[in-house]
């Protein structure tokens, strides 16, 4: 197993992410927003900003791994990005996440 100091970023606790939830992270040196959504036992890492008009995807509506945009409505797919409704047309892009020994890991 690759050593995920390495490869991985540490977000945090994985107990701060309860199932159907989202949760916001910034990466300072990276200057770059991502959230990750825990659905069941799963979990999944994407931009936090709509590509469409920029507004936080964190603070969106989680339906299984559907996650709708607060602002404009657009519908996302978590697990693969896909655009499922508009007025979004650009996916969202997504990242490897995991969860090890209690912390939650992401690779940007």
């Amino acid at each position: 197993m690759a050593n995920p100091t390495v490869e991985y970023r540490d977000l945090g606790p994985s107990a701060r992410l309860p199932d159907q939830s989202v949760n916001p992270y910034y990466l300072a040196d990276r200057k770059l927003r991502v959230s990750v959504a825990r659905v069941g036992k799963s979990l999944f890492a994407f931009d936090d900003l709509c590509p469409h008009d920029g507004c936080q995807l964190s603070a969106g509506l989680l339906t299984g791994t559907t996650l709708m945009c607060p602002c404009d409505g657009s519908r996302f797919d978590v697990s693969t990005g896909a655009v499922q409704g508009g007025p979004a047309k650009q996916p969202l892009p997504i990242y490897e996440v995991r969860e090890q020994n209690g912390e939650i890991w992401v690779r940007v």
